[in-house]
């Protein structure tokens, strides 16, 4: 057996230091039931213009009861007003006081107004899990900047919900 021994050593992530310090937020859209086939579950997450922070998405989570196709836009926007989505400060300590403004609608026909396509897979049902580390920068610019998930159905009467996690800076 080899033992290897490194003093002082300490494995960290930017993730890990952004919840120890209080700037790691997390919001969900909660289980949310679509009826129709080809129903749709959408989360707008905003950077305000000149909020002075920047974005980094860790994680996205999508989960459905049935196969979905799963899509996420750059500055793509909700086509109506929505129902707020309030993150939630990982370190109890401090306070829920995000820059990033959330909203999110469940409806029958796409609620997609433009944007960049960023990605899309195909979700058997289940559990899918997009771990990004950081890798989605979303700046503070003169503008909004979005990011957008959106999730189409594929069989009536399923259950579709999105979490996401960042930090800013």
């Amino acid at each position: 057996m080899v033992e290897i021994i490194l003093p002082n050593f300490q494995c960290t992530s930017q993730s890990i230091t952004a919840a120890q310090n209080g700037n790691y937020y997390e919001l969900t859209t909660g289980s949310q039931a679509i009826t129709d086939a080809n129903g749709y579950l959408a989360l707008q997450l905003t950077n305000p213009a000149g909020s002075g922070k920047t974005v980094y998405i860790n994680t996205v989570q999508a989960t459905s009861s049935v196969a979905t196709i799963i899509s996420t836009y750059k500055n793509a926007t909700l086509n109506i007003t929505g129902t707020p989505a309030i993150p939630h400060n990982t370190n109890w300590a401090y306070s829920d006081a995000s820059v990033v403004t959330g909203r999110w609608v469940a409806q029958t026909s796409d609620p997609t107004s433009g944007g960049v396509l960023l990605q899309q897979i195909n979700q058997i049902g289940g559990a899918t899990e997009y771990n990004l580390e950081g890798l989605r920068v979303i700046p503070s610019l003169t503008t909004n900047q979005t990011y957008y998930i959106l999730l189409q159905n594929t069989a009536a009467n399923s259950n579709l919900s999105i979490n996401v996690e960042w930090w800013e800076s």
